[in-house]
């Protein structure tokens, strides 16, 4: 009786404190895929607009705060990235600035002190402009999503680098595709690349709009917001060793979002999105409040070292620790696919001929002041659980994460990748910048948290919080 009422009370908690939980954002049905006929895939020939200026003349932080968008692993894009490359040598500039003229005497972003001119800061935002219109941070969005939807469906969708808006708010017509045997276009736009932070603290964003457009008559089939949204930084870093931290973020970027848009145009199906890990004995306080719950796949093992300290862990950073595990060469494990709930009355239907379920792992080693490594990765596993086939270093830190993939109606399906439910964060609708502290408030209630909280599970992006990770000995 006190587990089901345990339960009870935390559905309740959720489902009243998430952005509305039937608002969350729900991919195509099969039929609707399926009438969208032969695709290709168009991005957009303009630049995404940016905030880097702003906070190079020292006025932009607190206006940019507002900036991004909230709806939002392994690496992706082409090797214009390397270090050296045009990249560093557009930005880095720009960063230096930044990290020289946006701090206040207190070190921390003053948002008011204009470091140089209009004119001159006219001119370099015209310079960055040209210089983000030379990255093609479109078409390289574009040329990942094409990658990854080979990759993860066996599917290929031509490329057509000149066929989509040339300017924002523009409509291309694209019925002439008809002539190329196009039934629908999958539109690539990249509306905004920058920072959002407060005082010694930045996070990079990028904002991008997935749409879906019916060939014969333009009409739109499908559109929906992805934003991928960078841990935390000291500012001074992003401008450091020719930016590279800003560069590995940006490939980050599009490799995460070019997953997530293929899972939630391609891949998803109207399955519960959430999980919850095996438990012995009666729920706890603890687990209620996040210590048990799983978006996609929910570990098995390592067990998970969940610590909750709302008082001396306010952002939420060490609330999940790593375990030690026994070897160099741990088996990971984590839930079998279908689920409990897969196969309840209201899903079985849906999951009726469901075929060849096959799993992916990855592990990505923990970097410090860096996004994480992907060092181990292992696709179509026939079973849920892996041992690593290499020693990995010792004493060291490591996230992972799994998912499913499997057959069902002549097309390829996946569940999300994995990870823990907690912590959540704060963030109103799906237009909501997320907020880069999660609030202890989030699990227990409005009257704490102030706001509603955002279930990661909504996310276009895990969080490095939110994953399942281990250490060795």
């Amino acid at each position: 009786m006190r587990q089901r009422l345990l339960y009870a009370l935390r559905c309740w908690l959720l489902c009243s404190l998430l952005s509305g939980c039937a608002d969350l954002p729900v991919p195509p049905a099969e039929p609707v895929r399926s009438g969208w006929g032969t695709q290709v895939i168009v991005p957009a020939q303009y630049p995404p607009t940016s905030n880097i200026l702003s906070f190079a003349v020292g006025k932009g932080a607190g206006a940019a705060k507002g900036a991004a968008a909230g709806t939002a692993v392994g690496l992706a894009g082409a090797g214009m990235f390397a270090a050296g490359g045009p990249f560093a040598v557009v930005l880095a500039p720009y960063l230096a600035v930044a990290m020289a003229t946006g701090m206040g005497a207190t070190g921390a972003y003053g948002g008011s002190q204009a470091a140089i001119s209009e004119q001159d800061a006219a001119a370099m935002d015209a310079h960055i402009q040209r210089n983000l219109a030379i990255l093609e941070v479109p078409g390289t969005l574009a040329r990942a999503i094409e990658d990854t939807l080979t990759q993860d469906t066996g599917r290929q969708l031509p490329l057509l680098a000149e066929a989509g808006p040339t300017m924002p708010e523009s409509k291309p017509d694209y019925r002439a595709l008809v002539q190329q045997g196009a039934d629908s276009v999958l539109e690539v736009v990249v509306s905004e690349v920058g920072f959002i932070g407060e005082h010694t603290q930045m996070q990079f964003y990028l904002q991008a709009t997935i749409r879906v457009v019916r060939v014969s008559d333009d009409s739109p089939l499908y559109q929906r917001e992805f934003v991928y949204q960078s841990d935390e930084y000291e500012a001074q870093r992003w401008g450091e060793n020719q930016a590279a931290l800003f560069e590995a973020e940006l490939q980050r970027a599009y490799a995460s979002l070019a997953e997530s848009v293929v899972e939630q145009v391609f891949l998803l199906t109207p399955l519960q999105l959430e999980s919850k890990a095996s438990t012995s004995g009666e729920a706890s306080l603890k687990d209620l409040l996040g210590g048990q719950a799983a978006c996609g796949l929910a570990w098995v093992s390592p067990a998970h070292d969940f610590q909750l300290d709302f008082w001396g862990d306010v952002h939420h950073r060490n609330m999940h620790r790593f375990p030690i595990v026994a070897s160099r060469q741990p088996t990971l494990a984590w839930e079998a696919f279908p689920r409990k709930q897969d196969r309840g009355t209201d899903a079985r239907a849906g999951l009726s001929g469901l075929s060849n379920v096959r799993y992916d792992l990855r592990v990505w080693q923990v970097l410090d002041n860096a996004p994480p490594r992907l060092i181990y990765q292992r696709r179509d596993l026939p079973a849920s659980s892996h041992t690593l086939e290499q020693p990995l270093a010792p004493q060291s830190r490591y996230f992972w994460s799994a998912r499913a993939r499997f057959d069902l109606a002549g097309a390829v399906h996946s569940t999300k990748w994995g990870c823990f439910r907690a912590p959540y964060y704060l963030a109103g609708g799906i237009r909501d910048r997320i907020k880069p502290d999660p609030s202890p408030g989030a699990v227990i209630g409005p009257f704490l948290a102030g706001v509603a909280p955002r279930d990661v599970c909504t996310l276009d992006f895990i969080p490095t919080r939110n994953y399942y990770r281990f250490q060795t000995p």
